[in-house]
């Protein structure tokens, strides 16, 4: 490897690394605003794709039940979340994202970044654009490795 394209790999990995820590404290700072705690913004990420069972959310977080239990029920009193019944599994409850009072409360927090971000990367070229998510899917798959999900 030619010692241009490692350093280029260390300014990237730096920068990940960055990125990272940026999030974390971008997160930190929802928190805040929203009168929670960081691993309760982290549940509501969690939530934003797909609803999860409160063990599920456990895991992914590395709580206990019973913490994540008192996690959920502190988000529910907020109105951030609600729990359901799963259709095809009474026996299951899923913890759903509170969709209106995110779009209320949650995504002008970070309406302004996406926003921002949009802005940066508009010039990005399709190509650039489809070279940029392939780098991003692969980061998603050294996290999926080491997190063995």
């Amino acid at each position: 490897m030619s010692t241009e394209k490692a350093r280029l790999i260390d300014a990237v990995l730096a920068g990940v690394g960055r990125t990272a820590e940026l999030g974390m404290r971008m997160n930190q700072l929802a928190a805040g605003r929203l009168g929670i705690n960081a691993s309760d913004m982290q549940v509501l990420q969690l939530l934003q794709h797909q609803p999860r069972t409160a063990g599920e959310l456990a895991r992914l977080t590395g709580l206990t039940t019973a913490s994540m239990t008192g996690l959920v029920d502190r988000l529910e009193r907020a109105a951030l979340v609600r729990r359901e019944r799963d259709a095809t599994d009474r026996r299951r409850v899923l913890v759903h994202l509170a969709q209106d009072r995110a779009r209320a409360d949650i995504a002008p927090i970070f309406g302004p970044l996406l926003g921002a971000w949009r802005r940066e990367i508009a010039d990005y070229t399709i190509a650039e654009l489809e070279l940029v998510a392939d780098f991003l899917t692969r980061i998603d798959r050294g996290f999926a490795t080491e997190l063995d999900t």
